[in-house]
């Protein structure tokens, strides 16, 4: 898989004047450790929008909503495929796309061409259609591949703490490592925004409704808009408000120990704002935009399951790659120093 230097602390994405490649990560992908293969993916020319608003200093209250009991998603690489083969048989100008997520991530993927492309081959004619395929790929990540990984990823992230009860907090192949940790308000000043990982509520014979897919309009629309044609009976799946507190809920019973249950904890980042993209909002951008930010998101969605897989790989030889100092691992990014109200710096505890 990939190697991940120490020196760098946080996984951004990051461009360059390239307009030949993918956005990247800012660290090295490409590096080989141990023979795990991996690949790294450069920049694009093409800029997904800055997010208009900071950081919350508080945590959002969607954080604390009840989960849905059980999860909708099976945390696994082949949820996602089944989804993607579900979104490719809309149309067969999806072919391309498709084929670039089903194969593993490769410098050559330029993400806006391929999404541009398909929209040309819809012809100016099916202008409609072809930006009802665009929202589609941009949900399918948002609303499926994401969460699914996300959820293989704490899967692994829980076994791997429960066996080394004392690793640092820091590990690059995190979900919520790919982005910078959200800053919030603590007792002496700034610190990352965390919410923990608790078992969810004895929820005997219920369920919520939330994150399936709609139900089919009667007036032959999707979502009731009649701008938004169904394609071949396609119904989107529903934005789901509690999908955080789903996806970083405790297993039944909980975790072993307190050390875990600690390492559990979810870390707010720009990550977390794409699970939550509206139908309404997502409607509102201009074509380039949203091709900008579905090239963006499904990019990282690409670097987690690069985690994935290096986990994997990692838990068949017993996760020996982890074992030594955290100073010493080049899994381990480097403790991060943070401003106390007086204009102290302390080193943050992993």
């Amino acid at each position: 898989m990939v190697g991940r230097s120490r020196r760098t602390s946080r996984t951004f994405s990051d461009y360059s004047n390239n307009a030949n490649a993918t956005p990247s990560s800012s660290v090295a992908l490409n590096t080989r450790r141990n023979n795990m293969p991996g690949v790294r993916t450069r920049s694009s020319g093409e800029v997904a929008p800055t997010p208009g608003t900071a950081q919350p200093t508080r945590i959002p209250q969607h954080y604390y909503l009840p989960p849905t009991v059980p999860s909708p998603f099976f945390g696994t690489l082949d949820a996602c495929h089944d989804a993607i083969f579900d979104w490719g048989a809309l149309n067969t100008a999806t072919i391309p796309v498709k084929e670039a997520l089903l194969m593993p991530v490769s410098t050559e993927t330029n993400w806006p061409v391929l999404l541009n492309n398909m929209v040309e081959q819809m012809g100016n004619a099916s202008c409609t259609r072809a930006r009802f395929l665009l929202e589609e790929f941009l949900f399918l990540v948002t609303r499926t591949l994401l969460p699914e990984q996300i959820a293989e990823n704490r899967a692994s992230m829980g076994r791997l703490y429960n066996r080394k009860k004392h690793l640092a907090i820091r590990l690059m192949l995190r979900y919520d490592m790919i982005r910078e940790w959200g800053m919030g308000d603590g007792p002496q000043g700034k610190r990352e925004m965390s919410v923990p990982s608790v078992p969810p509520p004895n929820l005997v014979g219920s369920s919520s409704v939330f994150g399936q897919p709609s139900g089919r309009p009667t007036n032959g629309t999707q979502n009731g808009n009649e701008n938004e044609p169904i394609l071949s009976g396609h119904r989107r799946r529903e934005l789901m408000p509690n999908v955080w507190p789903t996806l970083i809920a405790a297993p039944q019973g909980g975790y072993p120990t307190l050390g875990v249950r600690d390492r559990m904890k979810h870390y707010i980042t720009g990550l977390d704002k794409y699970l939550l993209l509206t139908d309404e909002e997502v409607r509102q951008w201009e074509d380039k935009v949203l091709v900008a930010w579905a090239s963006q998101i499904v990019l990282q969605w690409q670097w987690l399951c690069q985690s994935n897989q290096t986990l994997e790989y990692m838990e068949v030889g017993g996760w020996e790659e982890l074992d030594g100092r955290a100073e010493e691992c080049e899994w381990i990014a480097e403790k991060k120093e943070v401003t106390t109200v007086k204009g102290v710096k302390n080193v943050e505890e992993t």
